[in-house]
């Protein structure tokens, strides 16, 4: 089965629509988001629209559940947090309750993946892996992980590999070995800030093992001048060009 597997949309309208527009011509058996539709960007319902059509999954990301009142908004900075309660006043009522009931993890044993918004370690912490030191406090999982494991929320391409309680840093130089765990960070489809402002998304094929990151470009001048004319903060639009 070949997936595709988005995360941190943030209402970028334009470059979710190429890289669904990517992941058709790639004839994947099914596309998967990790979360973080909306925030940042100035078109939240037709981002939830299109995933909501596109998508065998769709996990909560922390903007989604702070824009829908299941996580304290008072974690964000300012502008971040005027994002959210705009984007609460712009969604359809529909797309409030779609967001509001998504869940946080989903797990698929028979195809040895699971997917998440976050560290898998406590979902609803919304908990980062970034560094080595936060892949290896992941060894403390009861459950323990899949043979491969994708997060979103970082807006990174890194990824871990375990070995026992070991963990290396495979980022750029991934190769599948049968008895090891994977944890994959998919990188952003709105918001890149791995310093390429291309979307990004990770094609897994669940038979070969084989995993890339996929960068697509897009229309990045509209989806900035978009942020501007809904009124959000100038740097969320400039981010979009750099990439940061």
């Amino acid at each position: 089965m070949r997936l595709a597997i988005l995360s941190d949309i943030h209402a970028n309208i334009q470059a979710l629509t190429k890289v669904l527009e990517r992941c058709e011509a790639e004839q994947v058996d099914e596309v998967v988001c990790l979360g973080d539709v909306v925030g940042y960007g100035g078109n939240p319902n037709e981002c939830c629209d299109l995933l909501r059509e596109h998508c065998s999954i769709v996990l909560m990301g922390n903007h989604d559940a702070a824009t829908v009142g299941v996580m304290d908004a008072d974690y964000y900075y300012e502008s971040a947090r005027r994002v959210l309660f705009w984007t609460r006043q712009e969604l359809t009522d529909e797309n409030f309750r779609w967001l509001y009931s998504l869940p946080y993890t989903n797990q698929r044993p028979e195809l040895d993946v699971g997917f998440y918004h976050s560290a898998p370690i406590q979902p609803s912490g919304f908990f980062y892996v970034v560094r080595n030191e936060e892949a290896e406090a992941l060894t403390r999982m009861k459950t323990g992980l899949f043979s491969h494991n994708f997060i979103g929320h970082s807006h990174l391409t890194t990824m871990y590999e375990y070995s026992g309680r070991k963990v290396r840093d495979v980022t750029g130089h991934y190769q599948f070995h049968a008895g090891r765990r994977y944890l994959v960070n998919v990188g952003s489809v709105g918001q890149p800030r791995d310093r390429n402002p291309d979307a990004c998304f990770v094609l897994f094929d669940t038979e070969t093992k084989l995993l890339q990151h996929v960068r697509v470009p897009y229309d990045v001048p509209t989806a900035s001048a978009r942020i501007r004319e809904v009124g959000h903060d100038e740097k969320f639009a400039r981010r979009l060009t750099l990439g940061v």
